[in-house]
């Protein structure tokens, strides 16, 4: 995942599809500017989606799952999405092929 790589160039430059709605927990470290701040591995200005509905920045190391605040993120953004109605059938099981 160097930050240099032609795919993680290529990758970072690709808009977020208007069909996935992205939320971002950033972890940063110290105090400061923000846009100057990272976790230790990731800056800020390279984790922030222009185009996230929200974002949460907690004071973390780059191993923020186990972080309380970004858990209670996650619980948040997922019972927003429990709430809201299914666009176009998107929430039925997928089809299962049947063996022959």
């Amino acid at each position: 995942m160097n930050p240099g790589s032609p795919f993680i160039r290529a990758i970072s430059a690709l808009p977020v599809s208007t069909a996935v709605r992205a939320h971002s927990i950033i972890p940063t470290l110290g105090d400061g500017p923000l846009a100057e701040r990272s976790d230790g591995v990731v800056r800020y200005a390279s984790a922030h989606l222009d185009a996230a509905e929200s974002e949460l920045v907690v004071r973390s190391s780059h191993s923020v799952q186990s972080n309380s605040a970004a858990i209670e993120e996650v619980r948040r953004i997922l019972l927003l999405q429990l709430a809201e109605p299914c666009p176009r059938g998107a929430c039925r099981a997928p089809a299962v092929a049947q063996a022959r």
